[in-house]
């Protein structure tokens, strides 16, 4: 497709805007091959495409994407000479927001409604062509090789356009950065770049607004990366970085170095992965099941000639990474930033422009779909798309040029829709459940055989269930019989001949669901009254910072009041009060404090789930990452205990932990838990918090199909509720067609008691 619009006058700057545009960066080609930006109005499908004489002022190609909304260089003001990154951010409220980087600052543009974007903000920063966002929480982090440090914001009323500048944080030695990424589950922001060697890591609680400078991995020069916590199979609660770069600022002995950073006082290589032609290990991105990763090298095009050739990695085994494969659009340009969301990987290829590989086939990528945002030629430069990011809730993509701004996609591949006339369960049968799910094309387009699927996560490896047609757009497929009390993903993709696949959750992720029949709350304690835990035992040996229950005056390693004091109240269990001291008056001391919490059972279910949010820091102080947290449970009211997990995960941070017991001991009456904070050994700074603890229970005894009153037998009684729903839907829809009819009544009989 070809969008021929009427062509504003586009304006060149002047050499010497370019120069003083450029800052940083040795070596790096952009600087090199730098053009100016395109001078032209912003262009909104909802606005400006409206009017017979609107139109966009320039000529892109593109094949399955459609441009919603574009905002050139200069629409974020006339002294921004270059476009770079660009990142997202979702308010609380749902409202979406590209964060796109200028060489004068970072622009933010709400995008909810993605044909009538409005640009928010403009905040100002350290004059460079390189700009790096990333977000945590309602916070906005911004760096450069201009310098500067890390700019901070305050994201929470950007809904009524308001944002709050914090001071930088200028810790950690230089303050150039080239870029950086925050993992969103332990808190931490890592810093690569910059003129400087390595990680520099910081820890954003227990404030987001001044992050903690606490590591640095200086071995080599890392031009960019990603961080992953494991949440399952052989690494599960590692926190991994892989890092793109080598020696003389990644330009020498390139490629991938994987660190285990979970404990921040000793990272630790796990290996070293090179592959054939490397000249500049760039930036990667992995599959969402962590199999494998996709590496972009930014120079091999001018060193040997590989023009936007991608690498596939498999990163199954972390100690022994290998190559799987290559990826090509077959165009003679270069290869950038590339992000996965789903079966889909997005790439930025600066003078192609956005690339979309379907990745179902995880190592045979097939161009699906493109946006060209370089309409001069498709050559081997360094100029055009930048970066993009694919992650809204939405599904709406952004893209971020050098030379012309911000643009605004739908991935118009997209051909169907997804929908779940009965919902989406989240409690499935373990001897096996049937799931309805509708599939719409869109425009008269066919579903392509064997392509609808629910994919099984969280029981092992991936399961993928073929979809049957059963009428209309109605598809259904059967979740496998399962353990009771597993813990599932469930994801359903499709695609149309000549589409792209389509998944939902169109987000990485997956709907969650449990493997039972049914679920109660057995227990709960949120702490603010005495339930009757034990607060210390005889044995202990901690002089100081031993177990209370009560509002925790906040410090540095404790927590200002409970998990959600505006929710349940302040108080929670912790690990002594510090009424006017500093972090280290009243921590854990030479030896052990428990907490052991009151006598539970099972309150009738067939299996229970200890739940709770927790505190924990071992990370400050004189001898960091020293200590653990065992976890224990009894089920003979604490004679004796068996261990569940040793937590070290110092996030200084509210953690949500939830332990099925019956894969620790036999379920009984008698149950308790216990928590031993300890400080052993050389003496370290460890706090510890315990709230908002439940214990949940799950029925797991299937109900017979056909019993649709509930007390046990399949008899005229359910035939009698069956026939009065006759042709609707709901009650008596055995089979999840949508319709109760006689395949229905065929199952009711088929049990009859």
């Amino acid at each position: 497709m070809t969008m021929m619009m009427p062509r504003s006058i586009a304006a060149s700057l002047s050499a010497a805007m370019l120069a003083a545009g450029v800052l940083g960066h040795a070596d790096d080609p952009k600087a090199k091959h730098w053009e100016p930006p395109v001078v032209a109005p912003a262009w909104r499908l909802g606005i400006e495409g409206a009017s017979s004489e609107g139109g966009v002022a320039e000529s892109f190609t593109s094949d399955g994407v459609q441009l919603l909304s574009w905002f050139p260089v200069t629409t974020f003001g006339t002294q921004n000479t270059s476009g770079n990154d660009c990142w997202g951010y979702v308010s609380p409220s749902g409202r979406e927001y590209a964060l796109m980087g200028l060489s004068h600052g970072t622009g933010i543009v709400e995008i909810t409604n993605p044909e009538q974007a409005q640009i928010v903000a403009f905040l100002p920063g350290p004059q460079s062509l390189w700009r790096n966002i990333k977000t945590y929480k309602n916070w906005m982090y911004a760096v450069s090789e201009g310098g500067g440090g890390i700019q901070v914001f305050d994201l929470s009323l950007i809904d009524a356009g308001l944002v709050t500048t914090f001071p930088s944080v200028t810790t950690g030695g230089t303050q150039a950065t080239h870029t950086m990424i925050i993992n969103e589950k332990s808190g931490y922001l890592y810093r690569m770049g910059g003129g400087s060697n390595g990680l520099r890591i910081y820890n954003l609680e227990p404030n987001p607004a001044q992050p903690q400078f606490v590591a640095s991995w200086p071995d080599r020069y890392v031009h960019d990366g990603y961080v992953v916590t494991y949440e399952s199979g052989p690494y599960a609660g590692r926190e991994v970085f892989f890092a793109c770069g080598g020696f003389n600022s990644g330009h020498v002995d390139t490629g991938v170095t994987i660190i285990d950073v979970t404990n921040k006082s000793s990272l630790q290589v796990m290996s070293q992965f090179y592959y054939p032609n490397a000249a500049y290990s760039h930036q990667l991105w992995p599959s969402e099941d962590l199999q494998f990763a996709y590496l972009n090298d930014e120079i091999d095009e001018q060193n040997h000639g590989l023009f936007s050739v991608g690498r596939i990695i498999d990163i199954s085994n972390l100690s022994q990474p290998t190559l799987a494969g290559t990826y090509t659009t077959g165009l003679q340009t270069v290869d950038h930033n590339e992000y996965v969301r789903g079966d889909l990987l997005f790439c930025s290829n600066y003078k192609s422009g956005l690339r979309i590989f379907d990745i179902s086939n995880r190592t045979n990528p097939v161009e699906v779909a493109w946006f060209d945002t370089y309409p001069e030629n498709d050559t081997a430069g360094y100029a055009g798309l930048w970066s993009n990011y694919p992650f809204f809730p939405s599904g709406t993509v952004i893209g971020s040029d050098l030379q012309r701004g911000l643009f605004v996609w739908r991935i118009s591949n997209e051909t169907l829709a997804i929908s779940y006339p009965n919902g989406v369960p989240s409690l499935v049968s373990p001897a096996g459940q049937s799931i309805t799910v509708q599939i719409t094309p869109i425009a008269g387009a066919e579903i392509e055989p064997g392509t609808a699927k629910m994919i099984v996560t969280g029981a092992g490896a991936p399961i993928e269930v073929p979809m049957s047609p059963v009428g209309g757009e109605l598809w259904s497929a059967t979740v496998p019989s399962l353990p009771c009390g597993t813990k599932i993903g469930l994801r359903f993709t499709a695609k149309v001949a000549g589409g792209v696949t389509v998944s939902d959750p169109a987000a990485p992720g997956a709907y969650s669901a449990l493997i039972a029949v049914s679920q109660s709350m057995v227990w709960d304690d949120d702490f603010e009254s005495d339930k009757g835990w034990t607060y210390g035992v005889a044995g202990d040996t901690a002089t100081g910072g031993v177990w209370e229950r009560g509002n925790p005056i906040g410090t540095t390693a404790q927590p200002n009041g409970g998990h959600q004091p505006e929710v349940s109240g302040p108080n929670c269990a912790f690990t002594g009060q510090h009424p006017g001291g500093g972090a280290g008056a009243n921590d854990v001391d030479n030896g052990i404090t428990t907490l052991i919490s009151p006598v539970f059972g099972t309150g009738g279910a067939d299996d229970i789930y200890f739940t709770a949010f927790v505190w924990y820091s071992n990370d400050k102080g004189a001898n960091p990452g020293v200590d653990v947290m065992p976890v224990h449970v009894s089920n003979n009211g604490g004679a004796t205990w068996t261990l569940i997990t040793n937590i070290n995960n110092s996030t200084t941070s509210w953690v949500p932990y939830s332990w099925r017991l019956a894969d620790y001991v036999p379920l009984t009456e008698n149950m308790r838990v216990r928590f031993r904070a300890q400080d052993l050994g050389a003496q370290a700074l460890v706090e510890a918090a315990v709230d908002t603890v439940a214990i949940v229970g799950y029925g797991c005894t299937p109900v017979v199909p056909g019993d649709l009153n509930g007390d046990g037998v399949v008899n005229g009684a359910d035939i009698a509720l069956l026939l009065g729903n006759w042709g609707g839907s709901g009650t008596g829809d055995l089979n999840g067609d949508g319709t109760v009819d006689g395949s229905d009544l065929a199952i009711l009989l088929g049990n009859w008691s």
